[in-house]
């Protein structure tokens, strides 16, 4: 695949996850449940702990997203042969930091027992 190729599809990557970020961001998960939002133990203790970490974790997923958009011009010139693919790699890491972030957002906010501090 030609460099410019994977330029435009590493740009098309990034707008895709950008609308899925906005998309989790706009339309939160209004009930626990097991299928859409942000689901972890800690997350689904009570509903204010899952209302706190679903906002949270859907702006800073736009916040990385957009961050991500850098990625691919930067490549371009790096590896233009392995964009879109060191491209997906490095925004999946990024997003999985998400998981880090909401996490240490609830300890501080946030009791074992699901309560406010």
């Amino acid at each position: 695949m030609e460099a410019q190729d994977q330029l435009f599809l590493a740009f098309g990557y990034c707008i895709f996850m950008l609308l899925v970020s906005f998309i989790f961001m706009k339309f939160p998960p209004k009930k626990m449940n097991y299928f859409y939002g942000y689901r972890t133990r800690r997350s689904m203790a009570n509903q204010q702990i899952w209302r706190v970490a679903n906002e949270y974790s859907a702006k800073l997923m736009v916040k990385i997203t957009l961050i991500s958009f850098a990625l691919p011009p930067v490549l371009y010139f790096l590896y233009p042969q392995l964009n879109l693919l060191i491209t997906i790699i490095i925004h999946t890491v990024m997003l999985l930091s998400t998981l880090y972030f909401t996490e240490k957002l609830l300890n501080k906010d946030f009791d074992r027992n699901g309560n406010p501090k």
